[in-house]
This record gives C-alpha cells, structure tokens and sequence, in this order.
C-alpha cells in the first residue's frame, strides 16, 4: 500500500527492517491489478520488484526517492572556490 506521495517506474528504492537500511536498489518492476503501470499514487495498493533484491520480510518498509543531478553555478563555484583559498596563501 502507497501511504504518502506517489511510487513512479524506475526510481530508487530503499528496504528498511526494523530502523535500519537493508537494501538500496531500483525498481524494476511496477504492477497495478495485474498491469504494468508507469506510477501509483497514495492510497492504492500495487506489487514492485527491485533490482537484484528478493529477501522480503513481513513488516518491510519501502521507501521511494528520486536522485536529481543538480549543475553548479558560477557563483557556487567562485564561492566554494574562496572559501577554499582563503586561508591559502600563495608568493610567486
């Protein structure tokens, strides 16, 4: 059963027992009523398979996360950049 948000083909998977991390994977494999499907919102329940992944146990929590590559900017860069420098110091 999806209690919050939505569970979206393709997005990374965490297993969690009992507080810990067990498995972090990707979902291969996303059904509703027997049909392939691309999502499931909150509140339906829907069978998922995860890559390389097959020691359920009653009681699993799976949580659902998508990993976005984000680009630096210039600014972040120059200012990770002085940060960096500050205390350097450098005679030519």
């Amino acid at each position: 059963m999806v209690t919050e948000g939505k569970i979206v083909d393709g997005c990374g998977i965490r297993v969690i027992r009992n507080g810990r991390t067990v498995h972090v994977g990707v979902l291969d494999s996303l059904r509703r009523v027997k049909e392939i499907v691309k999502e499931v919102n909150a509140g339906l329940e829907c069978g998922m398979g995860v890559e390389d992944y097959d020691q359920w146990q009653e009681g699993d929590i799976l949580d659902a996360f998508n990993t976005v590559q984000k680009k630096r900017t210039l600014e972040e860069a120059s200012a990770s950049m002085a940060a960096t420098l500050e205390g350097v110091r450098v005679e030519l």
